[in-house]
């Protein structure tokens, strides 16, 4: 197998957008991602999508964004996901992945990394853990959805 890490192009985000479908289908959880093609298109100025692929076609996605960490007072970057297909899994793809997007982001100024795991899937709690990754139960994750932030703005 030829492998080759890349930046994702105009005409993968359909793969993409599947990918990160069937990433919410594989860790069961109860969303339904929004993405489209044409929004993550239409954000590549936000979102950084890095790929690996080979003679097949894609096989697997690492979706990133900068971030800032005031505490730290340093950029970082973001994993938004990270996908791999299924039977390309267990080959070493998704640390390459994650490496290259990483460069990226390093390239960019980003001095750290920071993702969340959803608690189904303790496989990638493992996964993020044998490279290094310490497991942060101290910090919450809250999220005001689209409805509720129009709320907040008119109240």
């Amino acid at each position: 197998m030829t492998l080759t890490i890349r930046p994702m192009r105009g005409e993968d985000a359909p793969q993409v957008v599947a990918m990160v479908q069937g990433l919410a289908r594989d860790t069961g959880v109860d969303v339904i991602p929004k993405l489209t093609a044409e929004s993550l298109i239409a954000h590549g100025d936000l979102i950084d999508v890095t790929l690996a692929e080979d003679a097949g076609g894609i096989l697997g996605a690492c979706l990133t964004l900068l971030t800032y960490s005031t505490w730290r007072d340093a950029k970082g970057l973001y994993v938004v996901d990270l996908f791999i297909d299924g039977k390309a899994r267990n080959q070493g793809l998704g640390v390459k992945l994650l490496r290259e997007a990483a460069r990226r982001g390093r390239q960019k100024g980003a001095r750290f990394i920071k993702l969340e795991v959803y608690d189904t899937n303790e496989g990638a709690a493992r996964f993020y853990e044998r490279l290094g990754f310490v497991r942060n139960d101290k910090d919450r994750l809250f999220v005001l959805e689209e409805d509720k932030v129009t709320e907040f703005l008119t109240g």
